[in-house]
């Protein structure tokens, strides 16, 4: 008993003393930190910086319980910044690649479906892709998510927007699409 009470005192030093080295790292490095974040220009990928600071503020964490001995603290720093910002980018970039697997596999069971003679399926992705990045940005948002599933109320929460504006942004983006589509040649009929 007497043990266990020594071992989890010990933990809680242990963690404490961690706690302060995290602390004293952060606040000698904010800045550096908060520089090489907004340096890579994340809100044009629609990323928050915030969020990043977060997960390298965790993996800072981390790697002090763990034990880890950090040498050349800038560096080291830089390079986790570096991987956060890298990680961040290719989960993106897996997302715009599922986006756009659901943009094609959408159009090519709606819109062409009266086709006889379909277009190959990197034709087709190749045209809506183009289409859809003709869009005005907002607009080109509010659809992409449209098209995976998201409702306007998600739409709006995940951008910060109003539910109106999103429900604007959507109805006018997909009216743009559908012009752009047609003037491609990529267009559907509803039967009555």
């Amino acid at each position: 008993m007497i043990l266990k009470v020594f071992y989890f005192r010990k933990i809680l030093v242990v963690a404490e003393l961690k706690e302060k080295e995290l602390e004293r790292i952060l606040n000698s490095f904010s800045n550096f930190i908060r520089i090489h974040i907004h340096k890579y220009n994340l809100q044009k990928y629609g990323l928050d910086p915030e969020d990043i600071a977060q997960e390298i503020r965790i993996k800072l964490w981390k790697l002090l319980l763990n034990g880890k001995n950090i040498d050349h603290q800038p560096s080291y720093i830089r390079k986790i910044v570096d991987s956060t910002v890298i990680d961040h980018l290719r989960k993106l970039k897996r997302e715009e690649e599922t986006i756009n697997q659901s943009i094609m596999k959408t159009i090519a069971e709606s819109s062409l479906s009266s086709y006889s003679e379909l277009p190959s399926e990197d034709k087709i992705q190749e045209i809506v892709i183009k289409a859809l990045n003709q869009l005005i940005d907002s607009r080109h948002k509010a659809v992409k998510l449209f098209l995976l599933n998201m409702s306007i109320e998600e739409i709006a929460k995940y951008y910060s927007w109003s539910k109106d504006k999103a429900r604007n942004l959507l109805y006018r983006g997909l009216n743009d699409l559908k012009k752009i589509l047609k003037e491609k040649g990529i267009y559907y009929e509803p039967e009555d």
